[in-house]
């Protein structure tokens, strides 16, 4: 054979073996996908010591990849994390400090969400669930405005989940920007359309942001009929839905269970995909659950810790928190390492091969990448980690962690001894509290 012929030959066999090669290589762009429970307590999977709903669909993430004992929601209500989810920021750079009602702005324009860095780079992009960060019609904070290709979902907080009418007595389900009628129970629709959208993209990168509205209230479980109504104001007790407080806690189960039903479709069709399409995928919930509202008892479970959701001691912020990619997340691991919902931006980043902005730009991260922690389990440096609700803050370094409720004095804890914070050693640690005071208020100077 000639060398002219021989060069031939491997000039056209070069683009085989790359895109065989690509296929087969770990470093090819993965899908993404991050699933997002709402409300859901540290304690209400059975992965996380749950006995009272079961959950074999999540529990098996568990077991084949990685599991999160201080994973932390970076705000104790729906809203805050969620910016900070989708901006890598803390939320108090996006001006998104609470749970957003009907007349906020929402996320401001300027912010870049995760979508908005994976679009260019080659990306689907879809949102399918609960909003909350701006509802109002035409807002630049709406979904399609802020990198998402496709919305399907509740704009606003908690809904009905047979009517999907809103507190405010309004329709609030969407498809992009046009109301959407459409029968079923939410969690059931929300899966269903995850599963469509995985299968219509199975041949392209594509990150799905499934945001669950389940277990925020109104409770409702699978079997309820319709409880709100068009036209009717829910922003009361009644909001909570159907039930006397004595059935909450056997509902709240139920929808736990068809919550981890959704999960276990959705990777089944992850699972589905070409051998070439690896998937990673990650389940959190944006803040603890509650214990007790307006009389209803018994209702989520935050295992040993003390609080629930909107307070600032651990049941209000620590989450569960799992990373599933077979192959290169090791199967059976779990960290203890300190980590928040504002670290899942940069770490889908590296594992893209996207550059951050940097430190000086103006969408500068507050987050790290995990992926070191994922592949390798090299946990993140340890860093100041800060929260705040209104009058009441905290701020973690290492185990050792100060609180301030509702502008009361001081406490002070040392979670690696006392996860459940129940021993306050704000007065046989002085200098400690003081650094952790000072650290806090250097922390709190960066927002206007």
């Amino acid at each position: 054979m000639n060398s002219l012929r021989l060069a031939v030959l491997i000039s056209l066999a070069m683009p085989l073996i790359a895109r065989a090669d690509a296929e087969k290589s770990p470093s090819a762009a993965p899908n993404f996908v991050i699933i997002l429970a709402d409300d859901l307590g540290y304690g209400d999977l059975g992965c996380y010591g749950a006995t009272r709903a079961r959950t074999p669909n999540i529990d098996r993430m568990a077991r084949e990849g990685l599991r999160f004992t201080d994973f932390h929601s970076n705000g104790s209500t729906c809203s805050p994390t969620r910016a900070a989810l989708l901006t890598g920021r803390y939320q108090q750079r996006c001006g998104i400090v609470e749970a957003l009602s009907e007349r906020s702005p929402g996320l401001r324009d300027e912010q870049r969400t995760i979508a908005e860095y994976l679009k260019p780079n080659g990306y689907a992009t879809a949102v399918f669930g609960k909003w909350h960060l701006g509802s109002k019609p035409g807002s630049a904070a709406l979904p399609n405005r802020q990198g998402f290709d496709e919305f399907l979902g509740s704009r606003h907080g908690g809904i009905d989940y047979v009517s999907h009418v809103d507190r405010y007595g309004r329709l609030d389900w969407w498809h992009n920007d046009e109301p959407l009628v459409e029968e079923g129970y939410a969690t059931d629709l929300l899966t269903d359309h995850a599963v469509r959208y995985i299968e219509q993209h199975r041949d392209r990168p594509f990150f799905l942001y499934l945001s669950h509205t389940a277990i925020h209230f109104p409770w409702m479980a699978p079997e309820d009929r319709a409880h709100r109504r068009i036209g009717e104001n829910y922003d009361s007790a009644e909001k909570v839905g159907p039930h006397v407080p004595a059935e909450i806690g056997g509902v709240v189960n139920r929808m736990i269970e068809r919550l981890d039903d959704g999960v276990g479709l959705v990777m089944d069709a992850i699972r589905a995909l070409p051998p070439g399409r690896e998937t990673v995928v990650l389940f959190t919930s944006d803040n603890g659950g509650y214990l007790r509202y307006s009389g209803f008892f018994n209702i989520s479970s935050n295992g040993l810790l003390r609080g629930q959701k909107a307070g600032l001691h651990e049941g209000g912020h620590r989450v569960p928190c799992i990373a599933w990619w077979p192959g290169r997340i090791a199967a059976g691991r779990e960290t203890d390492a300190t980590t928040m919902t504002m670290d899942l931006l940069p770490t889908l980043l590296d594992l893209a091969k996207i550059a951050p902005p940097p430190a000086a730009a103006a969408h500068a991260l507050d987050g790290v990448s995990l992926a070191p922690l994922l592949l390798r389990n090299e946990p993140p440096a340890e860093r100041t980690l800060c929260w705040k609700a209104g009058d009441s803050w905290a701020v973690r370094q290492g185990a050792w962690k100060a609180i301030v409720q509702h502008r009361g004095p001081p406490e002070l804890y040392h979670l690696g001894r006392d996860i459940g914070e129940r021993r306050n050693l704000a007065d046989t640690e002085p200098e400690r509290l003081r650094n952790l005071l000072a650290a806090y208020a250097d922390w709190e100077r960066q927002f206007p």
